[in-house]
């Protein structure tokens, strides 16, 4: 007795315990040198209490952590969302590896996935150089010129900033040009540490961007090696260290005829900027917008099944630090079920600072018929221009959710019923079979012989529902939901994690995306099947 009475109420504890959900957000690959984020995403930050981040090995942290709330409307209870970040540098190329953050909460620990970084190297390019209307003279010099001091004197880079003092976010335009009245050929050897920055190139630098220029009544060839939007993601003095080139400069020997080939390096002069901290009085739904935005949103459909997959697009819009933001909350009825966004981008980064939008579509679904209201989803940025924050909303949204069709998974012959219900119902049928368990006992303590729970099958849910005549919506909704399940039942290793997420991906693309779908849910089935036979072998 004693036995299964200690079961129960470790089961029972484990129910009202329930896992936390935390999201980790990275870029797939960065540059090495470029700052980056690392963020940790809380959707129910209730009962959180402290962080402890990995140790970042190869990555230098700049900043952070840095806590952004939001408000997002849950079961029907409003409560905060909590975005934790980190922005950091990678010191080396290659894969790095970051190990899995522990968030201590009130009624446990959550520990994430670790998470792999591919670092590339920044990009190097050469450039040629001959001026066509230049003195003869810089390239057959008579044999008494001092060639270094000819070189210095027509052979230089320079680095420009379009501001030295500028908020935290706020765009800066940098920009490295080589000068030259030489013939040379030059290879950048070392490209600038951006340490402290997120950056964006706004010109392909394997294109040739040359002009002309006159400096004290000389005319130089330019060639820009760079051009860079930099959003500055720490506070205080930054410094842009000097790119260097390695030059090979050719002259023609004026007594011989032969050529004269020097090598010369080059490097520009390091560039200091101070970075002031934004006004400490944030919104509660600021996520680190700088600049001028706007927002939209709106239902793909404004009717649907029950259990049917809908989908909400929220657009953000404007000019400003679109890669160091984070997506505004969204206040959901209670009862529906809601998977991470899909983030799309739509951006001109050859203007400063970058114009365009993001789109984040989310995906949901209820199996509760009724009409709904979405509360306007809010959204706030710190303008530069005026220095102050500022709030937007879109407007409210209504939905209808009818009853399903006879056709439709779960339409008839049984309701779904959430997540929330289901462990309830569980709970109910582990008291009522320890009751029975027990009453027999006492009845026929010799004779009987009890059998576990069988334990409901990952393979037999997917199995069933292949079975259906869904449509792609359906079938994709209902393969998200069992891939869920797996990954709060079981721990999945760095690889499975990967494999089970790009499932869900390819769902959204077969769902949302003109691509062929023929033969494409079978793959679906079949990747998931030996993903799940992993985890039960």
């Amino acid at each position: 007795m004693k036995r299964p009475a200690a079961f129960f109420i470790f089961f029972l504890f484990v129910l009202s315990t329930g896992a936390q959900k935390v999201q980790t957000i990275v870029p797939r690959q960065v540059i090495v040198g470029n700052a980056f984020q690392i963020q940790y995403v809380i959707s129910d930050p209730s009962l959180f209490e402290t962080i402890t981040a990995p140790q970042f090995d190869n990555l230098q942290l700049v900043s952070g952590p840095n806590y952004y709330k939001g408000n997002s409307l849950a079961n029907g209870k409003a409560q905060s969302v909590e975005n934790i970040a980190y922005t950091v540098v990678p010191l080396k190329t290659g894969a790095i590896r970051v190990d899995p953050a522990i968030i201590k909460f009130k009624n446990g620990e959550a520990k994430t996935n670790a998470i792999t970084i591919t670092v590339v190297a920044q990009p190097k390019a050469s450039f040629n150089t001959r001026s066509t209307y230049t003195d003869i003279n810089l390239y057959a010099p008579s044999s008494k010129t001092d060639l270094d001091k000819l070189i210095v004197e027509n052979l230089f880079i320079k680095a420009e900033v379009d501001r030295h003092i500028c908020f935290l976010g706020e765009a800066i335009t940098a920009s490295f040009k080589l000068y030259s009245r030489l013939q040379s050929t030059s290879e950048v050897i070392n490209a600038p540490s951006l340490y402290g920055f997120s950056v964006m190139d706004i010109l392909n630098i394997n294109e040739a961007h040359q002009a002309v220029e006159t400096i004290n009544g000389k005319v130089f060839n330019t060639s820009v090696l760079r051009k860079l939007q930099l959003y500055p993601a720490q506070t205080g003095e930054l410094t842009i260290d000097p790119m260097e080139l390695q030059n090979t400069i050719e002259f023609d020997d004026s007594v011989t005829g032969k050529k004269i080939k020097v090598e010369k390096l080059l490097a520009s002069s390091p560039v200091t900027v101070v970075i002031k901290p934004l006004p400490s009085k944030q919104p509660t739904s600021y996520t680190g917008a700088v600049g001028q935005f706007d927002i939209h949103a709106n239902f793909q459909n404004t009717k649907i099944a029950a259990n049917a997959q809908g989908q909400l697009d929220v657009v953000i819009r404007g000019k400003g630090n679109f890669i160091q933001f984070g997506a505004p909350s969204i206040s959901w009825p209670k009862g529906f079920d809601v998977f991470e966004p899909v983030v799309s981008e739509e951006l001109n980064k050859n203007i400063v600072p970058t114009e365009g939008n993001t789109r984040y579509s989310f995906s949901f679904a209820t199996n509760h018929p009724s009409w709904y209201t979405i509360p306007p989803v809010i959204f706030s940025f710190f303008d530069p221009a005026s220095g102050k924050y500022e709030e937007i909303k879109s407007d409210s949204l209504k939905i209808e959710i009818v009853p399903a069709s006879k056709n439709e998974l779960f339409g008839r012959h049984e309701p779904r019923l959430s997540r929330s219900y289901w462990k309830y119902i569980l709970a109910i049928c582990v008291v009522a079979v320890m009751v029975i368990f027990i009453f027999l006992r006492k009845r026929k303590p010799k004779t009987l012989s009890s059998n576990p729970v069988a334990k409901p099958s990952h393979l037999d849910a997917l199995n069933y529902i292949t079975s259906l005549q869904l449509t792609d919506k359906e079938f994709c909704y209902q393969l998200q939901k069992i891939l869920n399940e797996v990954r709060e039942e079981y721990n999945l290793s760095e690889q499975q994690s990967a494999e089970l997420q790009s499932i869900k991906s390819d769902c959204e693309l077969l769902v949302y995306s003109d691509i062929n779908s023929a033969g494409k849910k079978e793959e679906l089935q079949q990747r998931t099947e030996k993903l799940i036979g992993q985890m039960v072998s």
